[in-house]
């Protein structure tokens, strides 16, 4: 478990204070390292690909639109307040983000421009890894838009299986 610590302060001293929202592919690749993998867009207004970075053991998740980064996601072991902060200061672009208002076991949190949004799920354990996903407001309210649409077809799907009629000789 003491190893743990070591690699939270290896990830913060190869996080930059510039690493943030809005930057290319490219930057991103300077930042991080290759690409270690592409994976499908979760939003539809994004670009069609995510691409997956690792460094120091810290997986990040860079999702964007129109080739700038509009989300990122940072999984880890043992995240834990103080490389959270960390890592929101490094996102901030200008101020502080709010207090974390928790919620479920997640800390939400805004940033001080209202243009970033900020959700931490921290494990039970230090050896758990931990989730931090920064991203544009923008993200955000597409992302509900998403989960929305998708509702909406969950009740139609019900209605569908309501009235299906069993098959025969079964």
């Amino acid at each position: 478990m003491k190893s743990v610590l070591p690699l939270a302060v290896v990830l913060l001293s190869c996080v930059s204070a510039h690493a943030r929202i809005g930057e290319t592919l490219e930057e991103c690749v300077a930042r991080y390292g290759p690409v270690v993998e592409r994976l499908p867009a979760k939003v539809k207004n994004s670009d069609p690909e995510a691409c997956v970075f690792s460094k120091s053991g810290v997986t990040i998740i860079a999702e964007f639109k129109g080739g700038k980064a509009w989300r990122h996601t940072y999984r880890m072991i043992g995240l834990d307040g103080a490389s959270t902060e960390k890592l929101l200061e490094a996102e901030a672009v200008d101020g502080a983000w709010s207090a974390p208002l928790t919620l479920n076991g997640q800390e939400f949190r805004s940033s001080s421009d209202g243009k970033r949004v900020a959700v931490t799920a921290y494990g039970k354990k230090l050896s758990d890894v931990g989730v931090l996903t920064v991203a544009q407001k923008s993200y955000a309210e597409a992302n509900r838009e998403s989960y929305e649409a998708l509702l909406t077809t969950v009740s139609d799907e019900v209605q569908r299986r309501a009235s299906a009629q069993p098959l025969k000789g079964l």
